[in-house]
């Protein structure tokens, strides 16, 4: 292959990679975490912001800055946490509390906790975060302190997922 083709490939190629980088995600990943030493239920949710640019632009205000913000990120938090469901294996709500959230580099952290119920058997979960507004987002959650990590994806049609530990 003559080297001006070769170079001309290796470009088209880069300049493909940067934009397949550059487009959104459509998923994020939650962490649910028993802290057996706190007593508290810890939930992480982490979103790239890429996503979250876009999302906050369709939820609230095609001028909405999710990076420079405060208003608007507290506004994302409150979203994320609405749509972020834990119920005992008895139907029960666990209530979680808004602990934050932050920017950290190119993701978005929202922070919530809850007190672990005494003889808790298993949880029921729904995770509807960005699914409204995107079909393909798929949302996966962790589970970790409970024996081994288990993995949990909200995808498709998948609104309730239950656990037994």
């Amino acid at each position: 292959m003559p080297k001006a083709l070769s170079i001309i490939l290796a470009f088209f190629l880069l300049t493909c990679a940067n934009n397949v980088f550059a487009h959104q995600q459509k998923s994020a990943e939650t962490t649910v975490l028993f802290n057996k030493q706190s007593g508290q239920l810890e939930v992480s949710h982490r979103f790239y912001m890429h996503d979250t640019e876009h999302a906050v632009q369709t939820l609230l205000d095609k001028k909405a800055d999710i990076i420079n913000s405060e208003k608007t990120q507290q506004q994302f938090a409150n979203y994320v946490a609405k749509q972020f469901i834990i119920r005992t294996s008895t139907n029960e709500i666990l209530p979680l509390s808004d602990v934050g959230f932050e920017v950290e580099g190119k993701f978005f952290w929202v922070y919530q906790e809850t007190k672990i119920p005494n003889k808790l058997k298993g949880i029921k979960l729904f995770n509807g975060a960005l699914r409204e507004l995107w079909p393909t987002q798929i949302n996966m959650v962790n589970i970790e302190g409970k024996g081994d990590v288990r993995t949990l994806y909200f995808d498709d049609n998948k609104d309730w997922i239950s656990m037994i530990f």
